[in-house]
């Protein structure tokens, strides 16, 4: 043991008297407090999703770059150097040389490692995150920080031993280069080899759910432990073998014992291997399968058919309307759903959901159809307390009805795992998953049963969104789990500690995990988010409830906000479409994390007036006759709260989001339909100058409470619709020149 700490101190000496490597912790410190700072121009996201996206996915491959180049130096200053044949004729051995080496190689880097999680607590601290939240998160990236430490010093001490002139400095470089980025782009998402993703270096991909600061960790949780497993295996594999190399070169007494080891260590390797291969054999197959059962959908010419044909397609740039066969889902009402989740051992469900039928649809039918995910197995169907046959293939399930019914009331009991995996082009998603104290279950992905044969997927894979009811059914789900649960109808907790959840909807998405929610002060309104977007949040509810407060005091009609504005990292989550990230789900909105950071303030504020005041979210319609005249007026009610309220920036802001006209560029050049609409917003902000605003808040009154028809609540995450009422600007000015002329009217009177 002495040998080995004089050892371990030389070692240490020469890393931290060296001129070069002295300085890198502190550069490094320097860096993070760059890069994890949020509050500088350019950042789009909290400290989290900042800290990955630049710390982690970015910075931490030059520090494995370092670590690989640590290893080859201190092999190439005595061991694996020739000229320094000398040192064998000490009285130690060479697992005393290597494993010295490599602790001080190791305790070197751990500074690193410390460094990172010290600044990062700092600044979650100062953000105020919880710190039982900031350490699971802390603990999960040390740990990994230090098993990429392991394999990368592992790796750059055997390129040394094998090569001992100074090429050695080159493979090491197409090593790590080959180890991180060649690997992500060219093998993982260009080929989709991702049972190859354990010989990665870092396993901190960019484009990586662990981005995902709600969920991302419990997603990866199995397999991260799995990679970890056999990346220790590897580098004590890798260990073994230098020092069994070294021990060929100079002969040692304990030769076969070595040897020994060295075949023991490599059947450790690939046995490690077998439970992440076993991983993602699993995952493909299934995936696979899923693909093969899902058909390729089209509309019809008409608008209200759509055909589906299976792959392989008959052409390679797609079908004709009518090639394949009519797509017809059977859909039917269902009145109410009682459903109860009990989360059992080993994060698996057990749900018993109990439909409540029209009547005639007992009456008509000898079967009927509804959709489950497959990954629930069907215990058993229940109808007047008796069990009645039912045949299942794959997401589909027919239930034989009996002759005679006494109530319209279906129970199904099932229970599986709910974890979904899905990939597109590479890119790695999960479309729902329930796991500890977290929980994914949008309702597109059948978690619950839905009436017809309705294909879950496209032949691709990616979720169809178009699954739902046909009508806003009436839910009262119990979920049996500890950690608040947020969904699209209204929830509570009960004595118990259990949450229920009732209300109306045609989709019921549920969320759990690291969620708070952020209550307007005036309004049944809130935004539900994560922890590090809460004082994001805040801020945002405090503009949107001056700019709802100020719009509802001149408003005759009241207004009907949503109920929860979602604000999540849903990116690797939900779709695979980017356009499917973003969308009303009933009287509740969906915006994704990351869209919520890089678009800016002026449209976020527009936005969450605009769902909240006009139930629509359609920035611009179009450019046909009354379409942009539309999304003008609409528009109208943030132009004039920023106009009134010295707002300049914002309100220019506004208006360019619909509309702008470039002075340079003749006025001839511009169509009707864009000149009418830039000449509203010049309307409003000529008689807000003019001491006009009262006459303008009652114009946008009378088209509120009078013109516009409430197209309610939409199901659909379509981001650009047909507008429910087409305002033309004649109307407009109809209405303009009318309060206009009434106020001058009482002018008039007065004086």
């Amino acid at each position: 043991m002495r040998k080995w700490l004089v050892q371990f101190k030389l070692e240490l000496s020469f890393l931290f008297k060296s001129w070069i490597f002295t300085p890198l912790p502190f550069v490094y410190l320097i860096w993070l407090l760059f890069s994890m700072n949020t509050n500088q121009d350019g950042i789009h996201g909290n400290l989290y999703r900042t800290t990955y996206e630049t710390t982690h996915s970015l910075i931490f491959i030059l520090v494995t770059g370092l670590c690989i180049l640590i290893g080859v130096y201190l092999i190439r200053r005595d061991v694996g150097n020739e000229s320094f044949e000398w040192h064998q004729s000490f009285p130690v051995s060479n697992f005393i040389f290597i494993s010295a080496k490599f602790g001080s190689a190791l305790l070197y880097m751990t500074i690193f490692t410390i460094l990172m999680t010290t600044t990062y607590f700092i600044f979650a601290t100062n953000e105020n995150i919880a710190i039982p939240e900031t350490l699971t998160i802390l603990r999960f990236f040390f740990v990994q920080y230090e098993v990429t430490f392991f394999i990368s010093l592992s790796l750059g001490m055997l390129l040394s031993v094998l090569i001992k002139n100074r090429f050695v400095y080159l493979i090491a470089f197409c090593a790590w280069m080959f180890g991180t980025l060649f690997m992500e782009i060219f093998i993982i998402n260009q080929g989709e080899l991702f049972y190859l993703k354990a010989f990665h270096l870092t396993y901190l991909f960019v484009d990586s759910v662990l981005i995902n600061g709600t969920w991302g960790i419990q997603l990866m949780k199995e397999e991260i432990a799995l990679q970890r497993l056999f990346v220790t295996t590897v580098a004590g594999f890798l260990l073994v073998l230098i020092i069994f190399i070294l021990n060929i070169r100079r002969p040692h007494q304990y030769d076969k014992l070595w040897r020994g080891m060295l075949i023991l260590s490599a059947g450790i390797v690939i046995v490690s291997y077998l439970p992440y291969a076993s991983l993602w054999s699993e995952r493909m197959r299934e995936f696979s399968e899923i693909k093969e059962q899902s058909p390729f959908i089209t509309s019809g010419e008409d608008g209200e058919h759509r055909y589906m044909t299976f792959p392989p397609l008959p052409h390679p740039d797609g079908l004709l309307d009518g090639e394949g066969e009519l797509y017809q889902p059977e859909r039917f009402n269902i009145e109410k759903y009682d459903i109860s989740i009990d989360q059992q051992k080993e994060n698996s469900l057990s749900i018993e959901a109990s439909l409540t039928l029209p009547e005639d649809e007992f009456s008509t039918n000898e079967v009927i159809k509804f959709t489950l995910n497959q990954t629930f197995t069907v215990k058993d169907v229940i109808i007047d307390h008796q069990t009645v046959p039912f045949t299942r293939e794959n997401d589909f399930i027919t239930i034989s009805l009996p002759d005679h019914t006494h109530s319209p009331v279906i129970q199904l009991n099932y229970e599986g795992t709910y974890e979904l995996w899905a990939s597109n082009y590479g890119q790695e998603y999960y479309p729902g998953y329930v796991g500890g104290d977290q929980m994914i279950m949008p309702s597109q992905s059948a978690w619950y049963p839905l009436p017809g044969h309705q294909y879950l997927y496209d032949m691709n894979g990616q979720s169809q969104t178009n699954v739902e009811l046909d009508n806003r059914a009436l839910f009262n789900v119990t979920v049996n789990m500890t950690s608040p649960i947020y969904g699209t109808i209204e929830e509570h907790q009960l004595a118990n500690g259990s949450y229920q959840l009732k209300g109306k909807t045609s989709k019921l998405d549920l969320y759990s995990g690291d969620l708070v929610e952020v209550p307007s002060d005036y309004f049944p309104f809130t935004i539900v988010t994560n922890s590090y977007n809460q004082s994001r949040a805040q801020s945002f509810m405090s503009e949107l409830d001056k700019r709802l407060l100020y719009t509802d005091r001149y408003l005759t009609k009241e207004i009907e906000p949503m109920s929860h504005l979602f604000l999540l990292p849903v990116e690797n989550i939900r779709w695979a479409n980017y356009m499917r990230q973003q969308g009303f789900i009933d009287q509740n909105y969906l915006l994704s994390e990351s869209s919520f950071y890089q678009l800016d303030e002026a449209y976020l504020l527009k936005l969450f007036l605009q769902i909240n005041l006009l139930h629509d979210s359609t920035e611009i319609y179009g450019y046909d006759e009354g379409e942009l005249v539309t999304s003008a007026i609409l528009s109208a009610y943030a132009y004039l709260y920023e106009i009134e309220n010295g707002n300049e920036e914002k309100a220019s802001a506004t208006r360019g989001l619909v509309i702008t006209l470039n002075d340079d560029i003749p006025i001839e050049n511009y169509s009707e339909e864009e000149i009418k609409a830039n000449r509203i917003f010049t309307m409003i902000k000529t008689a807000v100058e003019s001491g006009k605003e009262k006459q303008v808040k009652e114009v946008l009154n009378r088209i509120y409470s009078e013109e516009w028809i409430d197209p309610g609540f939409p199901s659909d995450f379509s981001l650009f619709r047909e507008p429910s009422t087409l305002l033309s600007f004649e109307d407009w000015q109809r209405i303009w020149d009318e309060v206009m002329q009434e106020s001058q009217k009482r002018k008039e009177k007065v004086s």
